[in-house]
C-alpha cells in the first residue's frame, strides 16, 4: 500500500497522506516502548528494587546483544546468499536470452517492402500499423518457449546504390499477421520474400552508434507522437543517409508496467509539488504525463541504431542523428551515443544483446514516428538531380501500372518485353490462347512500338528456328516498311551462321507500285465452305468502309452485294471488273443473272428499276473506278486467281511479309481489308486445336473498315490472333470499333503518348492513366491484360521495357543506327526477301499480269459490242 501512492496513474494525495500517517504512528510507538523501559527504570530506584531492576535491565541487555551478535554472524552469509540470488538471477537471464536468441535465428524471415507512389500519410492506417504490431504477443506457453517476439525494421542505402530500400524482418510464427497487416495499410506497395544474404547490413569498419534516453529534468517524459504532429520527418531522416549507410529500428511488444518504470522518476519529482505550486512549464509536463501515459497504450522495447560505411561516416552518421533526435524531442527527449568499437547492426539475430542502457521503452505513439512508410510526396522519392559519391538516395517505389508477377504468371508463349520493375527482371510472355482475343499495340511515333512488335516476332522465330514444324507462324503486313526489312535482316544472318531456314516457308509479297512481281489477290474468290451471301456481306464490307450512316449509302451497300453475290453464283470465275460491268453493261448482267441460284437476288434483278439503279450505282461504281484505275489495284485484284494459299501458311507454321509500303487511303482500306479478310474466314473453318498463327498489322488506323468490329466482336476464338499496331488510338474515329476494342480487346499494349493517352485509359477502364502515358520513357509499354481466371474476369496491369530492334552487317556486327549502316543492313535484309519473292510461284511479273488484264477488258468491250450489234 506504501507504494501505491507513486504509481501512475493510480497514485494521489490521499494514499501520499496515508504513507506518512503510517510512518508516523511507527514512529510513535517505538518511542513508546523506549519510555516504558525507562519508567521502568525509575519506578525500580523508587521502590528500591533496584536488583531486580537490574536483573530485568540485564535479561534486556543480552537478549540484545545475542540478537546483534546473531545478526553480526548471518549478515556476511546474507550478503553472500544475495549476491549468489542475483547472479543465479542475471545468469538465469542471460541463458534464457541466449536460448531465445538461438530459437529466433531458427525461424527468421525477411522482407523486403516496396512502397508506391499513392502512398500518403494516414495517421489512422499508422496507427492499425503500430497497434496490431503492439498485439503480436505470444502465448504463455509459446513464450516459455521462444520469449517475446522481436521485429526489426531497416531501412538500407548499401555502398554503391542510390536506392534506399525498406527491410523487415520477423519472427517466422508471426509471417501471416505481419504480412496482412502490412497489406492491410499498404495495399498498393509489394511484399517481396527474401533470403538472409539479401538483408543488407554495414560491413567492417566505420562508424556509428545508438539511442539512449537524454538525462537530466526531462528524463522519462513524453517523446513527440506522430498523431499530435500529423507530419511524418522520416522522409527528412532518410534524406541525411549516404551510400553504405544504415538505419536500424528493433523492438518488440512489452508490458505496460515498463512504461511505468520509465515514468517513475519523472512522477516523483512532479509529485513532490501541489499544482499551485509548479511553474508552468511544470504543469504542462503533467498534463502531458496524464494524457500521453494513460494506461491504454501499447509499449514496445527498442534499440535504435545508426551505421555508416561511407567515407564521411562520422558525418553522415552525427547528420543523421541529429535529425533523429530533433524529430523525437517533444517533453522528452533521446541522444546519440557514438561507438566505433560495437556495431550493433552486425549482430543479424532479431533478439538483441542485453546490453546495458541500449534498449529504451517507447509507446505506439512514440514509435510510430519511425514505423511507416514516408508518404510519396517527399522529396525521397524522387532521385537527385546532382550525382557523386556523397548524393543523397532515394526510396526505390512502384510507379503506376508497375507490378510483379507470380512466378507461373505470363511465363509462356510471345515475348512482349522485360518487366520495368524496381525489383524484378523477368520476361513477360503471353500465351497464344490470350493472343488469339487479339491485341491492340499503340503509341506516339520513336516511342518503341516497332521495338515491341519486332520483339514478340523474334520470339515467335526463336521457336521456329528451333523446331519450325512444330511452332506458329505469323503474318506482318507494313506500311511503313519498317518491321519487314529488320525481320527479313534477322532471318538472313541467322542463314548465315548456320540455322536451317526452310525458304518454302517464307513468303515476300510486295504490294507496292514499285513492285516487279504480283500475286493474285481476287475480291471475288470463293472461299469453301462459306456461303456466297456470307462472301458477299464480307466483301461489301472490305469495299464500303464507311459504316451505314444514311439511308443512300445502306441503298448502295445492298447494290453491292447484290452484284458481289450475283458474280460469286455464276459458273465463271470474275474479278471486280464484273462489279463494274453487271452495271454498266446490261446483256452481261442479264448473262449472269441466268447462272444466279438465290431466288432473292433474282426476284431483285428482276424488279430493279434501271434509272435508280443507276444513281444508286454511282457510289459503288466510284469505288469501283478508284480502284480500277490504278495500275497496282489492277494487278492485284483483276487476276482471277487467289495465290496465297492461306490455309497452308495457317497449319505449316509459315512466316509471310506483306509490304504495303506507299499505298494510302482507299488502296490501303481495301487491301489490307482483302487479307484480313481472308485469313478471317480460313481461320474460322480450321479445327479446334489447330496451330496458331498472328497477324500483325501496322499502321491499322488506315483499316477502320466494318470487318474489324465484326471480328472482334465474336464470341468464339479461333487459333488465330489479330494485332493492330497503331500510333495515337485517337486516329480510330469509328465509335463503334472503338466499341468493340474497349468490350473485347484481349491485351492492351501502349507506349508513351500525348494525344491518345485519354483514349488508352477509357479502353483500359481507367487501369492505364493517361497522366502516366505522357510520361513513359522511350522503348516502355503499359501493358492491360484480361484474361480469365478460376472463371472469373481478372485483369493484369505492369509495364515492359524493350530492346532496341537491332540489325546486322553481312559479317554479324551490329549495325551502328547512328548512321548509313542501319539502312544498309535494313536493305541487306529486305534484297533476301525480295530474291524470294521472285523466285516463288505465288507470283507473276507484272507486265504479264497487265497483259492478261489487257485482254480481260477487251472480251468485256467486245462482248458490249456485239450484244449491241444483235439489239
Amino acid at each position: 500500500m506504501f507504494g501505491d501512492w507513486n504509481k501512475v496513474p493510480k497514485g494521489g494525495d490521499d494514499q501520499l497522506r496515508l504513507a506518512a500517517r503510517y510512518f508516523f504512528f511507527g514512529v510513535l510507538g517505538l518511542g513508546g516502548l523506549i519510555g516504558v523501559l525507562y519508567i521502568w527504570k525509575l519506578l525500580a530506584d523508587f521502590f528500591d528494587e533496584e536488583s531486580k531492576a537490574d536483573k530485568a535491565t540485564e535479561v534486556v541487555s543480552n537478549t540484545f546483544q545475542w540478537l546483534g551478535n546473531q545478526l553480526s554472524s548471518w549478515i556476511p552469509v546474507v550478503i553472500i546468499f544475495a549476491v549468489i540470488i542475483i547472479a543465479g538471477i542475471v545468469a538465469t537471464r542471460l541463458m534464457t536470452k541466449s536460448h531465445y536468441r538461438k530459437r529466433a535465428e531458427e525461424q527468421i524471415r525477411y522482407l523486403r517492402i516496396l512502397p508506391c507512389n499513392d502512398i500518403t500519410l494516414d495517421l489512422d492506417k499508422v496507427d492499425e500499423l503500430t497497434r496490431t504490431f503492439g498485439g503480436m504477443v505470444r502465448p504463455v506457453r509459446m513464450r516459455l518457449r521462444y520469449g517475446r517476439p522481436w521485429f526489426r525494421l531497416r531501412f538500407a542505402l548499401p555502398e554503391g546504390s542510390k536506392e534506399i530500400g525498406i527491410y523487415l524482418a520477423y519472427p517466422g510464427d508471426k509471417e501471416n499477421s505481419v504480412k496482412d497487416t502490412l497489406r492491410s495499410v499498404y495495399p498498393s506497395a509489394e511484399l517481396h520474400d527474401i533470403s538472409a544474404d539479401q538483408f543488407p547490413g554495414p560491413d567492417k569498419g566505420g562508424s556509428g552508434g545508438h539511442f539512449v534516453f537524454k538525462i537530466g529534468q526531462n528524463q522519462g517524459l513524453p517523446l513527440a507522437s506522430l498523431r499530435q504532429k500529423k507530419q511524418s520527418h522520416l522522409g527528412s531522416i532518410l534524406n541525411c543517409l549516404r551510400p553504405g549507410t544504415y538505419l536500424d529500428l528493433q523492438f518488440s511488444p512489452v508490458s505496460w508496467k515498463e512504461v511505468e518504470e520509465r515514468t517513475e522518476d519523472a512522477v516523483d519529482d512532479l509529485k513532490r509539488k501541489k499544482t499551485k505550486d509548479m511553474d508552468p512549464e511544470e504543469r504542462s509536463r503533467r498534463v502531458s504525463l496524464v494524457q500521453r501515459f494513460t494506461g491504454r497504450e501499447l509499449s514496445f522495447h527498442v534499440r535504435l541504431s545508426i551505421w555508416s560505411n561511407s567515407d564521411n561516416a562520422v558525418s553522415v552518421v552525427r547528420s543523421t542523428a541529429e535529425s533523429i533526435e530533433t524529430a523525437m524531442k517533444y517533453d522528452g527527449a533521446v541522444q546519440f551515443i557514438r561507438h566505433d568499437w560495437w556495431n550493433p547492426l552486425m549482430d543479424h539475430n532479431l533478439v538483441p544483446i542485453p546490453y546495458p542502457w541500449t534498449i529504451m521503452t517507447w509507446t505506439g505513439d512514440e514509435i510510430a514516428n519511425l514505423f511507416h512508410i514516408p508518404p510519396a510526396n517527399h522529396y525521397i522519392y524522387q532521385e537527385a538531380k546532382e550525382d557523386g559519391p556523397d548524393t543523397r538516395g532515394f526510396i526505390v517505389h512502384l510507379e503506376n501500372n508497375q507490378r510483379s508477377l507470380k512466378p507461373d504468371e505470363w511465363n509462356e508463349g510471345v515475348l512482349i518485353g522485360k518487366i520495368h520493375h524496381p525489383l524484378e527482371k523477368r520476361e513477360v510472355r503471353v500465351h497464344y490462347e490470350q493472343l488469339s482475343k487479339h491485341f491492340i499495340l499503340t503509341g506516339a511515333s520513336g516511342m518503341g512500338k516497332s521495338s515491341l512488335a519486332v520483339e514478340m516476332i523474334q520470339s515467335i522465330l526463336d521457336e521456329w528456328f528451333e523446331n519450325h514444324d512444330e511452332a506458329p507462324g505469323f503474318t506482318i503486313i507494313d506500311p511503313a516498311r519498317e518491321i519487314i526489312p529488320i525481320i527479313e535482316n534477322r532471318l538472313r544472318i541467322a542463314e548465315r551462321v548456320g540455322i536451317n531456314i526452310p525458304k518454302e516457308k517464307i513468303h515476300h509479297f510486295n504490294l507496292t507500285h514499285d513492285a516487279t512481281h504480283v500475286p493474285a489477290l481476287n475480291l471475288l474468290h470463293k472461299v469453301e465452305g462459306i456461303s456466297t451471301n456470307q462472301l458477299a456481306e464480307q466483301m461489301t464490307m472490305v469495299l464500303v468502309t464507311d459504316e451505314e450512316t444514311d439511308e443512300p449509302l445502306s441503298r448502295s451497300k445492298r447494290l453491292m452485294a447484290m452484284a458481289i453475290q450475283s458474280l460469286l453464283e455464276d459458273t465463271e470465275t470474275h474479278t471486280i471488273l464484273g462489279i463494274d460491268d453487271i452495271f454498266r453493261n446490261k446483256p452481261f448482267r442479264n448473262k449472269v443473272i441466268q447462272n444466279v441460284k438465290d431466288p432473292y437476288v433474282k426476284r431483285f434483278w428482276a424488279n430493279v428499276d434501271e434509272a435508280e439503279m443507276k444513281r444508286e450505282a454511282d457510289q459503288v461504281l466510284n469505288r469501283i473506278d478508284h480502284l480500277l484505275q490504278s495500275p497496282t489495284m489492277r494487278r492485284l485484284f483483276c487476276q482471277k486467281k487467289m495465290n496465297l494459299d492461306i490455309a497452308k501458311y495457317m497449319d505449316e507454321g509459315h512466316l509471310v511479309m506483306i509490304d504495303t509500303y506507299g499505298l494510302k487511303d482507299y488502296d490501303i482500306t481495301v487491301t489490307v481489308g482483302q487479307l484480313i479478310n481472308q485469313y478471317y474466314q480460313v481461320a474460322r473453318k480450321r479445327a479446334t486445336g489447330s496451330k496458331f498463327h498472328l497477324m500483325m498489322v501496322d499502321e491499322a488506323h488506315l483499316v477502320q473498315i466494318p470487318l474489324l468490329t465484326e471480328i472482334l466482336q465474336e464470341d468464339r476464338k479461333y487459333p488465330f490472333g489479330l494485332g493492330l499496331i497503331t500510333r495515337e488510338i485517337d486516329h480510330f474515329k469509328n465509335e463503334t470499333l472503338m466499341q468493340a476494342i474497349r468490350s473485347n480487346i484481349g491485351m492492351v499494349l501502349s507506349c508513351g503518348q500525348t494525344e491518345g493517352s485519354d483514349e488508352v485509359e477509357s479502353i483500359t477502364r481507367k487501369h492505364i492513366k493517361s497522366s502516366f502515358l505522357e510520361k513513359l520513357p522511350e522503348r516502355h509499354a503499359a501493358v492491360y491484360i484480361r484474361s480469365k481466371r478460376r472463371q472469373r474476369s481478372d485483369v493484369t496491369t505492369c509495364v515492359v521495357q524493350n530492346d532496341p530492334p537491332v540489325v546486322y552487317h553481312p559479317d554479324g556486327k551490329e549495325a551502328d543506327h547512328r548512321n548509313k549502316e542501319k539502312d544498309e543492313a535494313l536493305l541487306w535484309g529486305l534484297e533476301w526477301g525480295l530474291e524470294i519473292m521472285k523466285s516463288s510461284p505465288e507470283v507473276r511479273p507484272i507486265e504479264e499480269v497487265d497483259r492478261e488484264i489487257a485482254e480481260y477488258m477487251d472480251q468485256s468491250l467486245f462482248f458490249d459490242k456485239r450484244s449491241e450489234s444483235a439489239n
